[in-house]
C-alpha cells in the first residue's frame, strides 16, 4: 500500500523509480531545510535530482507544493524549482553578465530587484570582478561560481515568490575550499529564508557540518534517509567500501579513513 501525501511536506515522493537507473523510493522533505544526496559514483544521485526537477520520466508520483510535477507546464515548473546539473551546456563568448541574466527569465531591461539580487550573489560568491569577463575564458571554479548564481537567480527569495527548491548536482565540484565553504553558507541561508535545497555531494565531513538530512544511495536502492546523525563508521564501510575512524571535538563529528 502507497503510503498518502504529507500535506506539510514541500516536497514528497511516493515510489520513485527509474527502470534500471533507480529502485522505488519516498520521500516527504520541508522547506527551510538543506539535504545531502550521498553516495558513490553511479549510485543515481543525479537520477533522482533529475526525477525530482521533472526532467526524466519518472514512474511514481512527485508533488511539489501539493501540486504533482506532471500537472506544472514548463514555465510554472521553471518558477517554482530551479537545477544546477553536472554537465552544463558550453557559453562560449558571452559575458558574465548575461549568463547571471539568464537565470532572471526577464526580457528586456534588468530590474532593479533582479540588479539588487544578482549584486548579492555576485558578493557571496565573488564574482564582482568577473562580470565584464568572457564566460569562455574563466577558469573552471569560476564558471562554477557563476552558473551556480545563474540557478540561484531563478529562485532567489525576495525575487521569485514562488521559487520552493533548489536542486544541485554536485554544486563544490572544481571549487577551492574557500570556495566551498562560502557557497555552503549561502545555501544554508537561502534555506533558512523557506527553499528546500537539495544537492548531491561527496565530502561527507561536510555535509555533516551543513546537512539538516540526508539521503544514502547505493546501486540507484535508497540505503537510509533522516538527520545526518544516521552517518557512521559501519555506513561508510557498507556504501564506500572504506573503514573510517570517527574523530570528536568542540562539539563536531569527522570521519577520517583509517590507514
Amino acid at each position: 500500500m502507497i503510503s498518502p501525501v504529507d500535506d506539510k511536506a514541500l516536497l514528497c515522493a511516493r515510489q520513485l523509480s527509474l527502470a534500471g537507473r533507480l529502485a522505488p523510493l519516498s520521500l516527504d522533505w520541508q522547506g527551510g531545510q538543506l539535504v545531502a544526496l550521498l553516495g558513490p559514483n553511479g549510485s543515481g544521485k543525479s537520477t533522482l535530482l533529475g526525477a525530482l526537477a521533472g526532467l526524466l520520466p519518472a514512474e511514481g508520483c512527485i508533488t511539489l507544493s501539493g501540486d504533482t510535477l506532471a500537472s506544472l507546464s514548463l514555465p510554472d515548473l521553471a518558477r517554482r524549482r530551479a537545477m544546477l546539473p553536472q554537465r552544463q551546456p558550453h557559453l562560449f563568448h558571452t559575458p558574465v553578465f548575461s549568463v547571471l541574466a539568464l537565470g532572471l527569465g526577464e526580457s528586456g531591461a534588468v530590474s532593479q530587484a533582479a540588479r539588487e539580487a544578482m549584486a548579492a550573489l555576485c558578493q557571496a560568491l565573488e564574482l564582482d570582478h568577473l562580470l565584464g569577463r568572457d564566460f569562455s575564458r574563466l577558469s573552471g571554479g569560476e564558471q562554477q561560481r557563476v552558473l551556480i548564481a545563474r540557478t540561484l537567480l531563478q529562485v532567489w527569495p525576495g525575487l521569485n515568490p514562488a521559487g520552493r527548491l533548489l536542486l544541485l548536482d554536485e554544486p563544490l565540484a572544481g571549487l577551492d575550499l574557500h570556495h566551498q565553504l562560502a557557497l555552503l553558507r549561502l545555501l544554508k541561508s537561502v534555506s533558512r529564508q523557506g527553499l528546500l535545497v537539495v544537492m548531491a555531494i561527496h565530502d561527507i565531513n561536510l555535509a555533516i557540518d551543513w546537512a539538516d538530512r540526508m539521503l544514502c544511495l547505493q546501486g540507484g536502492e535508497m540505503v537510509c534517509e533522516g538527520g545526518v546523525e544516521l552517518i557512521d563508521e559501519a555506513l561508510l564501510e557498507r556504501v564506500f567500501q572504506i573503514r573510517t575512524n570517527r574523530l570528536e571535538a568542540g562539539g563536531r563529528v569527522w570521519f577520517m579513513p583509517s590507514l
